[in-house]
C-alpha cells in the first residue's frame, strides 16, 4: 500500500480547475480496483463491470464540478448507480418485482451471502460514513493513515469505523440480510478489495492520455473506451500505417523516375533550323 500524498479533495480541486492530467491519472490510479469491485459484485460478469467502471470515470472526467465533498463516496455511488441501471436493464419484470420484494432476514453466514446486496446498502449510508468504509476496505487505505488525513486520533477513527460498520449491518438487515456486527467486519476486511484486471488498467490509461490532451486545448474526439475493441484494432492500424508507408515510397520511386527520363529525352532531342524567309534568302543571294 503506498502513502497518500494528497488528499482525494485536493486532487479533484487541481482536476476541475485547471484540467491537470496528473491530478486525474492518480485519481484513477487509486480508485480504480474499488470501483471495478463494486461494479463487479453486482453485475457478477467482468466485461460488464469494466464498461460500468470506465462509465463511472468517464463521469467524473467529464463533470468533475459534481463532486463537493468526498470522491471516494461519489465515485461509489455513480459505479453503484450505473451497475444497478445495467443490471436493470438485463432482467425481466418479474425477476426485479422479486428484488424489490421485502423477504425476511435470513442469516448470512458467508461473503457469498453479503456481496449481492452490499453496495446498495453502502450507497444508502451517510456520505461520512460510506466514504470511511470506501477508503479502508474497497480501497484498502490503513486506518492510521485516514485518522491523520482527517486529523483525529486513532482511537476516535476506529469507533467512527465500527459506528459505520454497524449502520451498514442495519442497512443489510433492511434488506432481508441479518448478521453479527464482528462476522460484517471479518468479512469486509477479507473479500472487499479486489485488484482491476489488466485490460481494465489499460483503458483507464488510455482514458488519462485523453485526459492529456484534453487538457491542451482545441476539438477533440471523444473516443470510445473500451479495452476489448481497442485491442481487437491494435494490428488493424498497425498494418494501416504499413500501407500508408509503402504507398508513399512507391509514389516516390515512380516520380524518381519520370524526372530522370524526362531530362534524358531532352539531353537527346534536337531543335530543327527554322525555314528561311523569302527576304531572307535574296539577302543571301547578294
Amino acid at each position: 500500500m503506498q502513502t497518500t500524498l494528497e488528499p482525494d479533495l485536493v486532487l479533484l480541486q487541481r482536476f476541475r480547475e485547471s484540467r491537470d492530467p496528473e491530478a486525474f491519472r492518480e485519481i484513477v490510479r487509486r480508485y480504480t480496483g474499488a470501483v471495478f469491485s463494486t461494479c463487479h459484485r453486482i453485475l457478477h460478469d467482468p466485461g460488464s463491470a469494466e464498461d460500468a467502471a470506465q462509465e463511472t470515470f468517464f463521469r467524473l472526467m467529464t463533470r468533475p464540478q459534481r463532486v463537493t465533498a468526498s470522491l471516494g463516496g461519489w465515485l461509489h455511488r455513480a459505479a453503484t448507480r450505473l451497475a444497478l441501471d445495467i443490471r436493470r436493464s438485463e432482467v425481466s419484470r418479474r425477476r426485479r418485482e422479486i428484488a424489490y420484494s421485502a423477504p425476511e432476514p435470513a442469516e448470512a453466514m458467508d461473503w457469498a451471502d453479503v456481496a449481492p446486496k452490499l453496495d446498495e446498502a453502502l450507497a444508502a449510508l451517510p456520505e461520512e460514513q460510506q466514504d470511511l468504509l470506501v477508503r479502508h476496505f474497497l480501497r484498502g487505505e490503513p486506518q492510521a493513515e485516514l485518522a491523520a488525513e482527517l486529523q483525529t486520533s486513532p482511537a476516535t477513527l476506529s469507533r467512527r469505523m465500527r459506528a459505520a460498520v454497524d449502520s451498514l449491518r442495519q442497512e443489510l438487515a433492511g434488506r432481508g440480510l441479518s448478521l453479527a456486527p464482528g462476522l460484517l467486519f471479518t468479512l469486509l476486511a477479507q473479500n472487499a478489495t479486489s485488484s482491476a484486471p489488466a485490460a481494465l488498467k489499460l483503458a483507464m490509461g488510455k482514458m488519462s492520455l485523453f485526459c492529456a490532451a484534453r487538457s491542451a486545448g482545441g476539438p477533440v474526439r471523444v473516443p470510445r473506451f473500451s479495452s476489448r475493441s481497442f485491442l481487437h484494432e491494435l494490428p488493424r492500424g498497425v498494418y494501416s500505417v504499413r500501407w500508408a508507408f509503402a504507398a508513399a515510397a512507391f509514389s516516390l520511386i515512380v516520380a524518381v523516375l519520370l524526372g530522370t527520363g524526362y531530362r534524358q529525352a531532352q539531353s537527346h532531342y534536337v531543335m530543327p533550323a527554322s525555314p528561311a524567309t523569302g527576304v531572307e534568302a535574296r539577302a543571301a543571294q547578294r
